[in-house]
């Protein structure tokens, strides 16, 4: 996903950094994405360790590094922020279920375990409105646990059991809407018979997952829009990661001779006043006389 938008800005020489397995060997099919992808250049280094080695004899520096990861990787991100570009912060998972009172609650209790087992650091949160619905999901949840493996258990329920998730029975869909933009989820699965009735009420969530069909399994994988996601509250100030992401901007400015009679004066006057007499000078007769001698 990081290699996609990468390619389309027309990044040169894109360079990825992931962890090996406890064999010391790269995942094949990570390999097999960065061909597909045109990365010529895989290192074996991921986290906090990958960021520390930017600029090393073994890592080229780079200008930006993108990509999710642990608290620790965000973490070493902030701390060379001004050596190394990195706009996104991107983990730990976080993901909040929106359900209203026409769901099943055993659809709320599947998707409720979608990301809590990323890991113990995750957070999940259901959202909700209807009493009947929280006591279901509550009694759904054993049975899903029983189809899934011993470790990913063993996250999900210290995930749902910790400080960072729960269950939010709100007293009115307002203050579940405000729940929601307040955290600021990176995912927010809207499940309703009705789901765009409540979308235009959620402001602040780097993706929304609308209706009942949409898991978010679909838009970890599949879906289309971009995976790589503002977590921890950032929704409120950061976008989905995309092409602008690998991209830069500035401006260009041409002034005739017309446009600088009308817009020197108004620069003069903003020059005395900042007591910046370089930058008056540089708009007052002096100028005029330099011009019209040549």
């Amino acid at each position: 996903m990081l290699l996609a938008k990468a390619n389309e800005a027309g990044v040169p020489d894109p360079i990825i950094l992931t962890p090996s397995g406890p064999d010391g060997k790269i995942d094949p099919a990570t390999l097999i994405a960065a061909r597909l992808s045109a990365a010529e250049r895989v290192y074996k280094a991921g986290g906090a360790l990958a960021v520390a080695a930017f600029g090393t004899e073994t890592v080229p520096k780079c200008l930006k590094i993108e990509g999710p990861g642990s608290p620790w990787l965000v973490a070493a991100k902030q701390l060379l922020s001004s050596k190394i570009s990195s706009r996104l912060p991107a983990g730990p998972s976080d993901t909040i279920v929106f359900a209203d009172h026409t769901l099943d609650p055993r659809l709320a209790a599947l998707d409720l375990l979608i990301e809590s087992e990323h890991g113990t650091d995750s957070s999940a949160f259901l959202v909700t409105t209807s009493r009947e619905l929280v006591e279901g999901v509550i009694k759904a949840l054993p049975d899903y646990w029983a189809k899934m493996g011993d470790r990913w258990v063993e996250h999900s329920a210290a995930v749902l059991s910790g400080e960072n998730s729960g269950i939010i029975l709100a007293d009115n869909l307002q203050q579940a809407y405000d729940f929601v933009n307040d955290y600021a989820p990176e995912h927010c699965q809207v499940l309703s018979s009705g789901p765009f009735d409540h979308l235009t009420h959620i402001r602040n969530a780097s993706e929304i997952l609308l209706g009942n069909w949409a898991a978010g399994t679909l838009a970890n994988y599949v879906l289309g829009p971009n995976c790589v996601l503002p977590t921890g509250s950032h929704a409120k100030v950061h976008s989905t990661l995309g092409v602008h992401d690998f991209m830069k901007s500035g401006t260009v400015a041409h002034v005739t001779r017309a446009g600088y009679d009308e817009a020197a004066p108004l620069a003069h006057r903003f020059a005395k006043y900042e007591e910046f007499d370089g930058h008056a000078n540089a708009v007052s007769e002096l100028r005029l006389q330099i011009l019209n001698k040549n």
